[in-house]
């Protein structure tokens, strides 16, 4: 009887042992620890798309239309003058600009030139002007490039924004300084911000990831403005003079030429 207790209990135990086996090894999947694959990070360019510019260019003489009135013991002369001139000139810029896309891109300018202005002579009134034009420019410009071809890139843009001209402005009468002829003599320099827009065409070179060479064609269009004016008085023979005048505004042609450097 012993025997047969001893058998059972010996068998319920190797039943309980194989089902606590199985029951753990169906329990194994809920406790398995869980892997999934983390996406890498990755780095964030700072700054990527600003560059910075600095160009010269070569600006072709353009004409001025004036409009002027000029009386001095010698006469008086008033109308619309289209004789005036910007000789051919210098020009210097600069600025800094984003590029958003393989296509688009924009930049603001600062940009400096002076010449003198030829012509400037009544010859009824007898008397002339020796006057410089000196400008400033501050431009906003948009640009289009038109993909890139073993490194070279075509694009086209334009650009609007103010120009600062002003002229500095000496005066003769009779072939002589007005100095010599008037005693009391001032002269109020036309002075002034004006509207500009500009149209542009070009092509850059890559010389490396950072630079670019860029060579291209600018049009602008500056609005008139500029009230130039010269007052005198001899006081022991009681003549007198006055001159004045301004621009209807002028248009430049530049070629220039410069470099864009990436800033990473």
């Amino acid at each position: 009887m012993k025997v047969a207790v001893w058998i059972g209990a010996l068998a319920a135990s190797a039943v309980v042992a194989a089902g606590g086996t199985s029951f753990a090894a169906d329990l194994d999947p809920i406790y398995a620890p869980i892997y999934q694959d983390v996406p890498e990070v990755q780095p964030v360019e700072i700054g990527t798309g600003w560059y910075l510019r600095g160009d010269v260019g070569y600006q072709f003489k353009s004409d001025i239309d004036t409009s002027y009135s000029a009386t001095t013991p010698a006469g008086s002369v008033s109308g619309d003058y289209d004789g005036l001139s910007l000789p051919a000139s210098a020009e210097f810029s600069g600025g800094i600009g984003y590029k958003f896309n393989e296509f688009l891109r924009t930049d603001a300018t600062v940009g400096y030139w002076k010449s003198h202005v030829d012509n400037v002579s009544f010859g009824a009134a007898d008397a002339s002007l020796d006057s410089k034009a000196e400008a400033y420019e501050l431009m906003a410009n948009a640009y289009v490039d038109l993909g890139t071809y073993a490194g070279f890139t075509p694009y086209l843009g334009a650009g609007a924004g103010a120009v600062h001209v002003s002229y500095e402005t000496g005066c003769r009468y009779l072939s002589t300084s007005c100095d010599a002829n008037f005693d009391e003599l001032k002269t109020d320099e036309g002075s002034d911000w004006r509207f500009a827009y500009s149209l542009m065409a070009g092509v850059s070179y890559d010389v490396s990831k950072n630079l670019k060479l860029d060579v291209g064609y600018r049009f602008m269009d500056v609005d008139g403005g500029g009230v130039t004016e010269v007052i005198g008085q001899n006081t022991t023979t009681g003549d007198t003079m006055a001159i004045s005048g301004s621009d209807d505004g002028f248009k430049r042609h530049t070629i220039q030429a410069g470099i864009r450097y990436s800033i990473w």
